[in-house]
């Protein structure tokens, strides 16, 4: 059979999974440039010139090819077009962390006077971040509900520049409307930056959505085995830079080997992230159906209060979990007392399925002051992450924290009764 395409035939796209394997994969063909299978990794920080013109013509040119790893560096920028493509965005940078990517990418759009908008129940220090800047850069902020775009609309002026969402937003996994809140803030002039993390390329694409930038913690699923620190900015050529030059002067770059562990990472992301995905829809059923749980946010859940515009612009309903108990934190502590083999952990995405309780930690909570939407998520909340382990195990071991609260919610209920006797 011939499989020639005929003279003139569009050339279908490559699928995300064939551009995260493949570190030289192009629309054009697979790239030869350094003829190796894997990425080559470049242990040194700096490259020597042949003479004056032409390390100047690095510098000047193409300095991620090699001239000063602040700069740039080959490495970096091979994890950064993989990156660009998942993200179908024109560039991409890394940094050194998920902070370092947002804090230079506000530093090089904001000045004083502008105005940014931004979703109340972001990351916690990101919300430290931009009343720093309120503070002392003269940048006004107001936190709004983004879930509800009218709150939005209200508050935007002709000095807004940003509006800044996260979804879904860590960690109470609120869902936000990337294109309804891109179509308000570009009809007023402001730019649109989305943080990802929670999500990622295989399951989001907030370009696509009409975001201008689209941020995460690339520690998370994009490396996906708790070994790397990086954070990620994709977007359009001109908008990536200016955030490159403002990298350049403030030095998050990334180191090299933490580039190629990341390239290393994404080779297996559609699979891990496909299976967290189905393990963490069952275990969302599983807490759901419990009635020791009062509360569970997982996208794909039908009862999220925003399941219908997650459907809309999410592929899956990825890896993360929250959920509370009806005892409040006292009983997310019975529940944690009883897991056997799931661990506490500050971090997630990865292949490790693992939990936090943001209300123990004193950066979600002592710095924000009385930040409504932080105090407003339930007492003893759980952000669960789950991982690549057998469902089956996951789910026996929650079953186990969910047993040990609801006898003792029995047993409250017992009590209680037999006083009203």
């Amino acid at each position: 059979m011939d499989t020639t395409r005929p003279a003139g035939a569009i050339e279908p796209p490559l699928a995300p999974e064939t551009l995260a394997v493949h570190p030289w994969a192009t629309a054009e063909g697979r790239s030869r440039a350094h003829r190796t299978l894997n990425a080559p990794l470049f242990l040194t920080t700096q490259w020597e010139g042949g003479d004056l013109p032409e390390l100047a013509d690095h510098f000047a040119r193409d300095p991620d090819r090699g001239f000063y790893t602040r700069f740039g560096h080959p490495t970096i920028r091979l994890a950064e077009e993989r990156i660009a493509a998942l993200e179908g965005a024109g560039d991409a940078l890394l940094f050194s962390s998920g902070m370092g990517a947002i804090s230079t990418s506000l530093l090089a759009v904001l000045r004083m006077g502008d105005h940014v908008v931004a979703h109340q129940a972001i990351f916690a220090q990101t919300i430290q971040l931009l009343e720093h800047l309120s503070a002392s850069a003269g940048v006004d902020v107001d936190f709004v509900d983004a879930a509800d775009p009218r709150q939005v609309a209200a508050v935007i002026r002709p000095s807004t520049r940003l509006l800044y969402l996260e979804t879904p937003s860590n960690p109470a996994i609120d869902i936000l409307d990337v294109q309804a809140l891109a179509a308000i803030a570009h009809a007023h002039g402001a730019l649109v930056f989305v943080d990802t993390t929670f999500a990622g390329p295989m399951i989001q694409r907030p370009l696509a959505l009409g975001a201008d930038l689209a941020l995460q913690s690339a520690s998370k699923s994009l490396a996906g085995h708790a070994d790397v620190l990086a954070g990620a900015a994709a977007g359009a050529a001109a908008l990536i830079a200016s955030i490159r030059k403002m990298r350049v002067l403030t030095g998050p770059s990334l180191d090299p080997h933490a580039a190629w562990l990341l390239l290393r990472g994404m080779q297996t992301l559609p699979l891990r992230v496909r299976a967290q995905s189905e393990t963490a829809g069952a275990v969302a059923r599983q807490l759901e159906a419990s009635p020791a749980v009062s509360h569970v946010r997982y996208p794909f859940l039908p009862s999220h209060p925003g399941h219908d515009v997650a459907r809309r612009q999410m592929d899956l309903g990825g890896g993360m979990v929250s959920f509370a108990f009806r005892g409040g934190l006292e009983s997310t502590r019975r529940f944690v007392r009883a897991l056997r083999w799931i661990p506490l952990a500050s971090s997630l995405g990865s292949v490790y399925t693992t939990l936090e309780v943001p209300e123990e930690l004193d950066f979600a909570t002592e710095e924000i002051g009385d930040r409504a939407a932080w105090f407003a998520l339930p007492p003893g909340l759980v952000r669960l992450s789950i991982g690549v382990e057998s469902a089956a195990d996951i789910e026996r071991d929650v079953q186990r924290g969910l047993d040990a609260v609801e006898e003792s919610i029995g047993r409250a209920g017992a009590a209680d009764h037999g006083s009203a006797g």
